[in-house]
C-alpha cells in the first residue's frame, strides 16, 4: 500500500496515482483538509507488541496502515475543524490536538518517504539549503537574509554598484513576489525590511536558467531559456511560453546536486540554477515538493515515470536508494517536528 498525503487539486497527484494503479499498487490519499471532522485516524495499543495498530478511516472506508510501505509526502493541506468550535481558543486547542494526533501516526509509520516530512521541512528553509549546499561544493550567490536595514545597506555597499536582486521566503499563490532587481529609487526605502525578512542577493548574469528534478540516483536536467522572455530575472513570470529543452548537466555539478540531496535526506528535489557566460552552474534554491510535469510536458523528460518507479520499488519492499543522508554528520542532528500543515500551495 503507498499512502499520498495530498489533496484533489494538485495536478500531479492524478497522473502519479493512475500509473501506480495500472501497475496493481495500492494507493491511498490522504487529505489533511478533510482531517479531523470528515477523516478519522486509530491509534491502538494492546498487550501483543511494541507497534500499534494504525487505522485510517477516509468516509466509509477504514484503511490499515500496518500495510502501507511507501508514502509520498506532496501537498499537506490546512486542517478544517468542526464548524461548531467558533470560539478562538478551542479552536487553537482543537487544531493543536489534531497535529498532534497526525503527527504521531505519521512517526509510527513503517515506510519509505519521499520525502521524510522532518526531512522535507528542514530542506525547504533557504538559509539551510544554500549553507548545504555549499558543502556540497555547488556555487552559490552572495546571500543576505535580514530583516535589519542596516544590514541591507552594508551588503548593498558591499557589492559597489553591482545589480542586487531582493525576494520573498516562500512562493505562496495567495502572496506571490518575482524575483526583482533593486532599483536606486528604492535603497531609502529599506527601512521596510523591518516589516519582515527579505532575501538579497547579488545579480547571476546569464541568459540560461536550469531546473534539475532529482529522485534517489536519477537526474533530470531542463535548460530554460530565460534570455528569451520579456524579464529574464525570474522565468515565472513567463512560464507558459518560455523556451525549454533536455540539458546535459557536467558530471561535477551533477555529483554535487546528489551530495547536497544526501546531505537533506531527500529523495525527491526540484533544483533552479543559472548558468553564468563563463559556463560556471550556480546553485539558487530547491524545492523538496517543486512541480515538474511543465518541464516534462516541455521537455519530454520522464520525470513522472521516474517518481512512479521510485514509489513501487518502495512498495515492493525494497527501500529506495538513498532515501536517508549518507555520511553525513549534521543531516541525523536537530531534525524539526514534521509541519502540522501548509497553508497554501507553494509555486514552482
Amino acid at each position: 500500500m503507498i499512502l499520498i498525503e495530498s489533496h484533489d487539486g494538485d495536478d500531479h497527484l492524478a497522473p502519479v496515482r493512475s500509473e501506480l494503479e495500472s501497475r496493481g499498487h495500492e494507493v491511498v490519499v490522504l487529505d489533511t483538509a478533510r482531517y479531523p471532522v470528515e477523516t478519522a485516524i486509530a491509534i491502538s495499543y494492546d498487550d501483543a507488541g511494541a507497534q500499534p495498530d494504525l487505522r485510517l478511516r477516509l468516509g466509509g472506508t477504514v484503511h490499515d496502515l500496518n500495510a502501507c510501505t511507501a508514502a509520498w509526502w506532496r501537498r499537506a493541506q490546512a486542517f478544517t475543524l468542526h464548524p461548531e468550535l467558533t470560539d478562538a481558543e478551542a479552536r487553537t486547542f482543537a487544531y493543536n490536538e489534531a497535529a498532534e494526533g497526525l503527527e504521531g501516526l505519521r512517526a509510527l509509520l513503517k515506510v519509505s518517504w519521499i520525502n521524510d516530512p522532518t526531512r522535507d521541512a528542514r530542506a525547504a528553509h533557504k538559509p539551510y539549503q544554500l549553507r548545504e549546499a555549499r558543502r556540497a561544493g555547488l556555487t552559490t550567490p552572495r546571500t543576505l537574509m535580514t530583516n535589519d536595514p542596516e544590514a541591507a545597506r552594508g551588503f548593498l555597499e558591499g557589492q559597489g554598484g553591482r545589480p542586487t536582486v531582493y525576494k520573498s521566503f516562500l512562493a505562496l499563490e495567495g502572496a506571490w513576489r518575482e524575483t526583482r532587481v533593486l532599483r536606486d529609487d528604492e535603497h531609502d526605502r529599506l527601512d521596510l525590511v523591518q516589516v519582515a525578512p527579505v532575501i538579497f542577493q547579488e545579480y547571476v548574469d546569464g541568459d540560461v536558467d536550469l531546473r534539475v528534478t532529482v529522485v534517489g540516483d536519477v537526474v533530470h536536467a531542463a535548460k530554460i531559456h530565460s534570455a528569451r522572455t520579456a524579464y529574464n530575472t525570474d522565468y515565472r513570470m513567463e512560464l507558459a511560453t518560455v523556451p525549454m529543452e533536455p540539458y546535459e548537466l557536467p558530471e561535477k555539478v551533477r555529483r554535487g546536486v546528489i551530495r547536497l540531496m544526501r546531505r537533506l535526506g531527500l529523495v525527491y528535489g526540484a533544483i533552479d540554477f543559472r548558468v553564468r557566460p563563463d559556463g560556471e552552474h550556480v546553485f539558487f534554491e530547491i524545492n523538496p515538493s517543486g512541480q515538474w510535469l511543465f518541464i516534462e510536458e516541455r521537455t519530454g523528460l520522464p520525470i513522472t515515470r521516474t517518481f512512479v518507479d521510485a514509489l513501487a520499488s518502495a512498495d515492493r519492499g525494497a527501500p529506495h536508494p538513498r532515501s536517508a543522508p549518507s555520511g553525513c554528520p549534521d543531516c541525523e542532528q536537530n531534525v524539526p517536528r514534521a509541519p502540522r500543515a501548509r497553508e497554501a500551495e507553494p509555486v514552482v
